[in-house]
């Protein structure tokens, strides 16, 4: 494919009744209207995350220059990395019917964010790895040669595997890194989105990688959560666009606010200890054990004395402690429920609901919330009988809430903070 020569877009009136036909633009949450078809929509960076993640790099000293995407579909996080930086972007598209629309869509957000970055934006048709071609093409169409100043890559990869191995990312990360090389500067910044579900092993290859072609630069390894418990993204920043710490945990919410979590990974350890009445107890978003910054968290989340972690598998990752965590903003965006232990309970069933009912009322809570791994057929039949139990009560629902769940050796009904 290097020997095809790049072929640039022009967002004209006949790409534009192209982009209307094949792919309507769709309104984007604060921000421009988008041409994407619905596979590309499907596997396209939504505008408010592609806006979210380029704030990071206000504060980085990231030279002069313009934004390189030699992969960048529908060129949404090129065009938010252009936004934020206010530098004209460079993309490359492979597909003939996807390079039209990233033109379009580029050309869309320039008018959006109203800046002169887009006079000198283009999107071209043709191989990211042909890089001189590629600058050499793009050069001649604008009449100058600025540098580049960032580098973006987010390869395709199989999106129906659970686990993919390096050579199955297009482009090759090895061979486009090693082709543009001669034209970044000696400590790049580069942005590599790579998959979440890579190994740790497959991690320090990529390293690996980078570390063969410019030696000792900066890195920062990115994971991104919204919640859901997943990780949702994970990249690699290098040079001036990497952090001070070489990990860092971003948790982005549906309002768009961002924290960010950073550190040295360190792997947490489960210890075998009994949950008592008074002690605090925690269910975190998982995202903090994947990324290995859970031990980071916990320095933040509580200052001095007991803690421990009781669980750290699964969807709910569970945490005691002997005083109420940190109400920072940095702790509370990672946990998914909090709360003071008023009761312990061997079994939790159809059986034993009454009982539980009592002990909950007896500590003042008006309502119960089942937070534990159950059957999905059984979890809404068990809900609704707790329901029913605590409405034999007096207490106005909703006051004073609380909520089961499991621990090592039986269950806690907890006041929730």
């Amino acid at each position: 494919m290097a020997d095809i020569k790049p072929v640039v877009m022009v967002p004209d009136d006949k790409a534009r009744v192209y982009a209307d036909s094949s792919a309507p633009a769709r309104e984007e949450i604060q921000g421009p209207a988008l041409h994407t078809t619905d596979e590309m929509r499907r596997l396209a960076t939504p505008w408010s995350v592609a806006m979210a993640r380029a704030n990071l790099l206000q504060s980085s000293e990231i030279p002069q220059g313009i934004i390189l995407d030699p992969a960048c579909g529908s060129a949404t996080q090129l065009a938010a990395l252009c936004t934020v930086l206010n530098r004209p972007g460079l993309g490359v598209e492979l597909s003939g019917a996807v390079a039209p629309l990233a033109a379009i869509n580029l050309e869309r957000c320039a008018a959006w964010a109203k800046d002169a970055w887009g006079d000198s934006s283009r999107i071209l048709w043709g191989d990211g790895t042909a890089a001189e071609s590629i600058l050499q093409t793009y050069h001649q169409n604008i009449g100058a040669t600025p540098t580049i100043a960032l580098l973006h890559i987010d390869p395709g990869r199989p999106q129906d595997a659970q686990q993919h191995t390096l050579e199955e990312m297009q482009p090759r990360l090895d061979h486009l890194l090693a082709s543009w090389a001669p034209f970044l500067s000696r400590e790049p910044a580069l942005i590599l989105d790579l998959s979440p579900r890579l190994s740790d092993t497959q991690r320090m290859q990529i390293e690996d990688i980078v570390s063969s072609i410019w030696g000792d630069v900066k890195k920062t390894w990115q994971w991104m959560t919204q919640g859901r418990g997943r990780i949702d993204r994970l990249s690699l920043w290098i040079g001036p666009a990497a952090d001070s710490q070489p990990n860092r945990l971003m948790r982005l919410s549906k309002t768009g606010e961002v924290s960010l979590l950073t550190g040295v990974q360190e792997v947490s350890v489960r210890e075998e200890h009994s949950v008592e009445v008074g002690q605090h107890l925690t269910i975190v978003d998982p995202s903090l054990v994947s990324s290995g910054l859970a031990e980071s968290w916990r320095q933040i989340a509580v200052k001095d004395g007991f803690s421990s972690w009781i669980n750290l598998t699964g969807r709910r990752p569970t945490f005691i402690s002997a005083e109420p965590i940190s109400d920072d903003r940095m702790v509370i965006d990672f946990v998914q429920i909090t709360g003071c232990v008023v009761s312990t309970a061997s079994d939790v069933s159809f059986e034993t609901l009454g009982k539980l009912a009592v002990s909950a009322n007896a500590a003042g809570l008006s309502s119960l919330k089942l937070r534990y791994q159950l059957d999905p057929d059984i979890q809404p039949k068990l809900q609704s009988a707790i329901d029913r139990e605590m409405k034999k009560f007096d207490l106005e629902p909703n006051t004073t809430q609380g909520f089961i769940t499991e621990t090592g050796d039986g269950y806690v009904i907890c006041y929730q903070s």
